[in-house]
Order: structure tokens, then sequence, then C-alpha cells
């Protein structure tokens, strides 16, 4: 330090001059404010003599150790001798640990930092300080240190004023301007601060107020002065019990200043967090005058403290483990989370590493690439599966950020993870249900599919050949029908054992849904190989399938297809072995067949006859037939069956055999039977009118039609009212099956139609699995037998005895037998011996046009 003896105080302004008392009663306000502002114990105006310094103005704080009129010899190594030597401010944070400063008189009253400015005058010569003291460390901060270089212009700029005026005539009024010069600065100061000041009365009322403050709670100056706000009204009523207590303590001479954190209600309603300071400032005498009230927005602390407090509750309460370690990875806190999904203590972990977490599951390429990542970046997120205290290894959701240094250091690393355990089965369930068949646990057509697009793609590659078998179970659904679905599924599931059985791990056996099944063949080497192995899965799904308490026997039907040879990819694939299945099926099923040019031409060919099928009907490209049906007792024709005839504009008469499963296929048939069925009804009426005959024209209706809303019913009906055609004089006539499968709403359509007075024939009878419950049920008239029986008819066939015992049977239920395909005079002749009842066949006449059939059927009326 330098000797201050060497610059002595030329000009000792405050022993040459009175300040006068309201100079040094702003003064004393700016000292109580320093220290309340910034909360320290002393707040000092000095002045330095020749050979000794003064404390001139001290403030009343409770600890402070420093009392107006003491004085110190110079060159004692006092703070203030430095700042007044060196005629620069001085910052001693803390003279305990600057040998510099450890001997300090200063230290000795226990003030261990320091910061000071030295009061100058115009010359350059100082001839005091103000400065602040405080018992503990402090680096005094940024708005402190502007608010005491204000307060150090004011005192300067006063005393220079007054020194002056002392020296002239004018002295009092040069005093008077400089009192108010002073108060206009410590007015500027006052409005300016940082921090929000206030005058208050002992009231509570405010006196004066500053724009930190009213920015606080949210009035203007104006609002608060004119409307004589008090702090009670402001604050809010929670915390106005503890800021009264302090205010009597205050008053009483208990404290002369108390710090305390409150609320104050702003203007918008929303409440204000604040550090308040308030002293209480006395006169002489010792009479309260009024308050210095200082206050900061601590709006941002509070809130960070609340933030931390959360995060405190989230790190001891959170379902996610935490842990932190340290800049080499050393455990140093867990939380609870922690310990109850992986076993350890903090006790048992503390200060190893997560290595004794790792599992076997990783390599160490894994592990070194999550260390480059957070060396790089300071995180890392991602899936890893560690090892608990047990042994037992568990999937988690690690995340790892970084904290760092001010210097860009590593200070701590956190890791957060949960057990995603159940995400992983849930994803493996789900996995599952979207690509497994739920009943045989097949691959479903979405997997089927993804599988036979790699599979392409690996032939693709390796230019190979992939193999696909498309099977249908034959059969099944007279299994499922007699047996129920329980039993049906039961069978599903053993069919699906029995593919897998006879093809390798590496094929894929799939389910597409009801009783089809696909093979990916991978890399076959010969078509024999191929054969042998569908021929394999023939012969073990024709084996007896043992149900509960029953026996089944179903058979399949295999079709082949290939890529590259036979399809593009894997749509085209899989429907050329569909067709090459239906190939199989058509040749008698229990087969196989490999898909071949040939089917290609024919599938074209029906996609072709489906696409014209949508404008033939608009296009008047069809034609109702009509072939007789014959009384066989009396040879009359009072009834016939309309049949429906496509002539095509380019490919010639299609048969219906052809065209009607494919209308059946694209939805067209409900148009098309509907168009048959108003033909039909027309030429029953036309016939009726024309001949003066009683006539029945029978129209077939598909099974498909029956999917159809009731509309095209109550159509029927009335168009029957209005050509004035009785309901009995149409026949409708539908498959044995369709009553086999009465589901939905297909029971109320058919007594729908027998309701409204049609009558109903059942097709084809004998080839299927009829009941003779639903034949009752639903009061059939008519019943054909089918073609196949009275083609081979002779008295001593099978033939024979089955179309005798239809009759029978019919005849006991009231019904009527019509045989079909009766071609030579013997079959007519059998089924007369037998008690049939009508016949229809080419024996007396192919199906006709509407205008050959009127004429056949009047020269028969001529007849009769």
């Amino acid at each position: 330090m330098m000797d201050p003896a060497s610059h002595p105080a030329k000009f000792p302004i405050l022993d040459d001059i009175e300040v006068p008392e309201d100079v040094l009663e702003s003064w004393q306000i700016t000292a109580d404010l320093l220290a309340n502002i910034s909360n320290i114990p002393a707040a000092l105006i000095m002045r330095v003599h020749d050979t000794e310094i003064e404390v001139f103005v001290s403030s009343h704080s409770k600890d402070n150790a420093y009392h107006c009129g003491e004085k110190a010899s110079l060159n004692t190594g006092l703070y203030c001798e430095t700042v007044i030597s060196t005629q620069h401010k001085l910052l001693v944070p803390n003279a305990l640990t600057d040998p510099e400063w450890v001997s300090n008189p200063d230290v000795t009253l226990g003030m261990i930092s320091y910061y000071g400015l030295p009061l100058s005058w115009p010359s350059g010569d100082v001839f005091g300080t103000i400065c602040i003291l405080d018992k503990k460390e402090n680096a005094y901060n940024k708005k402190t240190m502007d608010l005491m270089e204000r307060f150090r212009d004011s005192i300067q700029l006063s005393l220079e004023n007054i020194y002056e005026s002392s020296l002239a005539f004018r002295q009092r009024d040069k005093a008077r301007d400089a009192l108010r010069d002073n108060e206009t600065l410590f007015h500027a100061v006052f409005e300016n601060a940082a921090v929000g000041i206030a005058q208050v009365a002992i009231t509570g009322h405010f006196l004066q107020i500053n724009r930190e403050y009213c920015r606080i709670i949210g009035y203007s100056q104006e609002e608060v002065l004119a409307q004589h706000f008090t702090f009670q009204q402001i604050t809010l009523p929670e915390d106005l019990p503890a800021d009264m207590l302090s205010i009597e303590r205050l008053l009483n001479g208990d404290d002369d200043k108390y710090v305390t954190e409150k609320r104050y209600i702003h203007k918008d309603g929303s409440i204000v967090w604040v550090n308040l300071s308030v002293q209480l400032l006395r006169n002489n005498k010792g009479v309260p005058l009024y308050f210095i009230s200082a206050v900061q927005d601590i709006g941002d602390r509070k809130l960070a403290e609340e933030e931390l407090k959360l995060a405190g509750l989230v790190y001891k309460n959170s379902s996610e483990a935490m842990a932190v370690t340290d800049e080499k990875g050393q455990l140093l806190a867990i939380n609870p989370a922690f310990t109850k999904m992986t076993g350890y203590e903090l006790n048992e972990i503390e200060g190893k590493t997560y290595v004794i977490l790792q599992s076997d599951y990783h390599s160490a390429d894994f592990y070194r690439a999550m260390s480059d990542s957070i060396r790089s970046t300071g995180q890392w997120q991602g899936e890893v599966w560690n090892k608990r205290k047990s042994g037992e290894v568990f999937p988690e959701w690690l995340t790892i950020n970084t904290s760092y240094h001010n210097d860009g250091s590593v200070h701590r690393r956190v890791a957060l993870f949960s057990d995603i355990s159940a995400i992983k089965k849930a994803e493996e369930l789900i996995l599952k249900q979207a690509n497994y068949d739920q009943l045989t646990k097949l691959p479903n057509r979405r997997l089927f599919n993804d599988r036979l697009e790699q599979a392409i793609k690996k032939s693709q590659r390796e230019f190979n050949s992939t193999t696909l078998l498309f099977i249908d179970l034959d059969r099944f659904k007279e299994v499922n029908d007699t047996l129920g679905h329980n039993m049906g599924d039961s069978l599903l599931i053993e069919a699906a054992a029995r593919i897998k059985s006879c093809v390798r791990e590496s094929d894929t056996v799939a389910r597409l849904g009801g009783d089809e099944f696909t093979i990916i063949l991978g890399d076959m080497k010969d078509n024999l190989t191929i054969a042998h192995t569908a021929q394999r899965i023939i012969d073990r799904l024709s084996e007896s399938f043992h149900l509960d308490t029953h026996e089944a026997f179903v058979s399949a039907s295999i079709g082949i297809a290939f890529y590259p040879q036979d399809a593009k990819n894997t749509i085209e694939l899989l429907k050329v072995a569909d067709q090459a299945m239906y190939v199989a099926k058509n040749a008698g099923r229990g087969c196989y067949r490999f898909f071949t040019k040939h089917m290609q031409q024919e599938s074209d060919y029906r996609i072709r006859l489906s696409n014209d099928l949508r404008q033939a009907l608009y296009t008047q490209q069809f034609i109702v037939h009509y072939q007789p049906i014959v009384e066989l007792n009396t040879g009359h024709i009072h009834k016939a069956e309309a049949l429906l005839r496509w002539q095509h504009p380019e490919l010639g008469l299609v048969s219906p055999e052809i065209f009607i499963p494919i209308a059946e296929d694209n939805g067209t048939i409900h148009e098309i039977g509907n168009w048959v069925f108003v033909e039909a009804a027309k030429q029953a009426g036309h016939i009726k009118t024309l001949l003066g005959i009683d006539f029945q024209i029978a129209v077939n209706k598909s099974p498909i039609q029956f999917k159809s809303n009731d509309e095209v019913i109550h159509n029927w009906i009335t168009l029957l009212q209005e050509i004035n055609l009785p309901a009995h004089n149409m026949v409708i006539e539908i498959t044995e099956g369709l009553l086999m499968d009465v589901v939905g709403d297909v029971p109320d359509k058919l007594m729908a139609f027998r309701d409204a007075g049609l009558q109903m024939a059942i097709d084809d009878f004998g080839t299927g699995y009829s009941s003779l419950s639903y034949l009752k049920k639903f009061d059939v008239d008519y019943i054909k037998i089918d073609r196949s029986f009275t083609r081979n008819l002779s008295l001593d066939t099978t033939e024979f005895a089955l179309c005798e015992a239809i009759v029978v049977m019919a005849h006991r239920l009231n019904i009527k037998v019509i045989a079909e395909g009766v071609e030579t005079e013997q079959q007519r002749d059998l089924l007369i011996q037998i008690g049939c009842d009508y016949a229809q066949g080419y024996l007396f006449s192919k199906p006709l046009p509407a205008a050959d059939f009127e004429a056949l059927l009047h020269k028969r009326v001529l007849k009769e």
C-alpha cells in the first residue's frame, strides 16, 4: 500500500465549511439506503485530515461497527487509506483470503469485505471516501456499485457548491442552490435506481415512490400518491400479519430494520414476489419519522426455486430411474426408482460406473459408439438391455445428458431410464396380432405378402425361382356347417399343423383366411420335388380328422406357380396360383395342378367377360329363352322355365354356366336377375292374355341376389300388381344350398316371397345336402330332380331308385316334382311310372325365344 503521508489532504473541506442540516440529512438517507439495498452492516462517508481519518456519516444499520465522529490514525493499513492515496476505487471481496489485507484494522472489527470510492475536489485532491463494508465475503453487484457512484457524484457536487458559496457574498443563495442541486441529483438517483425505493409514513401511506417500485406493483406514481395508497392494501392478506409484526418491532425499538420475502398484489391481479428491506428513520430525539423501503422483484428466483423444488419431487417420486455421475462416470446419486428397477442401493454402487449394469446383450462396438456420442455431443438416447442385481436382463429406454463447468469441462452426467419390458411385450403382441393368424398361429395375409415380396427380391438377386402353392380345403364348408364352427376351427388348426409338417423350416406356410393356405418354397431344384411336396400335403390332409367325438374327412386342391416363369410380381403370382388351384378343384378335387398358359388365357377371357357384362344389359345383349315344363299325365304345358342367354357382339353366344358365376363375382347379377324377372313376368302376363290360359313361369334366383336389399322384393310384387298378374303365376327357383345357408335375413326374404303369393321351387335337388325340415319350413311347392339322375335312368339302376324315393318323399310332404334333362321316351315313361308330376328337356323342346315359344304354346292349346 502507498503511504498516505506522501499525499496530505490539501483541502480539508469538511473542516472549513459548515454542511447544512438538510444536506447532512440527505447524506444520512444515502448511507441508510446503501446499507439497506445492499443488505450490509455498514455504509460510511469518511473525511480525511492531515494525520487522521474520521467517520463523518454512518448508516443506522444494526450490526454497524462504526459511529459518527470516530477517528483513526492514518498509516495503519485501513481500506480507505488506499482509496485516498491511490485516488481510485477499491474492491476487497474477502480480506481473510488476501495476505495484503489480513492485518487490516477493519478486519479486527469483523469487516472482511469492502468497496469504496474517493471523494475528490475538482483539482483532483481527495478529501474523503464513500464506502460499504460487510462481515462476510461480498463481491458487491453492479447495481450497488452504480448506485454508489451516483451518490458520490451528488456529494461532490453539493460540497463544491457549498464551498464556493461560502467564499462569496451570495453564500446563502448559493448554498440554497447547492441544496436544490443536491436534491435534484438525489431525486434523479432515487427515480432511476435499479431497485424499488419508497418513503413510507408511519401509517403505511406512500410519501415518495420511485419508478421501479411502481413497475413492480403495476401502478403509476400518480395513482399511488394521489390515491394515498398504503403498503397494507397492496400486500397479499396472508402476508400482512407478519408485516405488521415486523413494523411493530421497529416502532418499539426492538429492531432498526427488517428484511423479508413477501407478496404484493399487482394491479392486474397477479401475485408478485419481492425481497423487501424496511428501515425506520428517527429524528434527533428518537421520534419515528418515516420508513425507507427498498424492494427487488424476485419472481424469477421464486419460479426457479419452485422449479427446483418440483424437480426434487420429480427426482424422488418419479417412476423413471435417475442417476448422477461425475466427469469420470462414477455414480454419485440415484433416486428410489433406480433402486426399485435395478435392485441396487446407493451404498452398493456409489463410486462405481454403469459397467455394473451392463449385460452381454450388446457388443463392444455398441458401447464404444455410445461413449463416442456422449463425449462428442454430451448426450445419447436409445434402447439398452441392462442387468438387474438379481442377474435378470431387461430392456430400458436410456437418456444421458451432460452439464458443464463455465470453462466447458464436464461437471456431471445425468442418466434417466425406464423399464420398457411391458412395452416390448405389447409390441410383440401387436406384431403377432398384426402379422399372424390368431387361430392357427400361421403368418396371415399381411406377413405372407411381405415374405413373398422378400422371396421374389432374393430370386432376383440370386437368379433362381420362387415357388408358390395355393391350397384350398375341399368340403370344409360341409364340415363347418354340419358340426359347427368350433369343430371347423379345430380342423383348421390341425390342418395347419399337418401342412407345416410337410415342408422345411425355412419355408413359409400362411393362412390367407377361411380354408385357404399358401406355401412359399424357396430355391426348389426341380418340379418333381415340388410335386412330391404337394402330393404329401394332399395325402396328409386326406387322413381323417378326429374332432371331439366326431370324425371328419376333407381333401385339398393345390395350385402351383413360379416366379419369374409365370408372373412378374407378387400380385400376379398369387393370382395365377389361385387359378391353378381352381383348375385342380374342377379336375375332381384332391389333386394339384401347375399353372399353364392355357389357364392364363382362360383368366383373360373371364376378365374380358366381367368387363363386358357391365354394359351388356344396357346394350340389350341379353335374351330370355323359355323351356316348357310338361305335365306328364296329360302332356299339357302350363309352365315354363325362363333361361337367360347372352349374345355377345364379338364372341357370340356365351354359356350361362360361364357368365353367371362371373356376374355373381362382380355384382352385376343383381341388375341382371331383376331384368330377367321383369321380362318373365311380362311374358307370363302376355301368354295369359294371348292364349287365355293360367300360365306359370319359373325364374332362377342366384344366392348372391339374396344379399341385396328388400327393395327388389317390393319392386317385383309391385310389378305383378301393375300388370294384373297373380303372384302364383311366378315361381322363384333357388338352390338347396341356399336353404342350408339360412343366415342373416335370408329366411325373412324367402318368407316375403311366400307371403306375397309367389311359389318356390328347389333346383338341382339331390346334388347337395338338403334338410327335409327346411322343405317344410319354407313351404316349398316344387322339387326339381337334377339331370344327373335322369341322364342314366333305367329300370334297375340306382338313379331309378333315388328318383322314386324323391317322388314318394315329396308327395308325402305335398310337394310336386319336376324332372330335368329328359331326352328319351324311356326316361319319360319311367318317370310316369314312379308318379313324377312334371318334366322338362329336349324330348319336349329346347329353350326357345319368346316368339317361338308362343307359337309352340299356340299349337298345343289348339290340340288341347
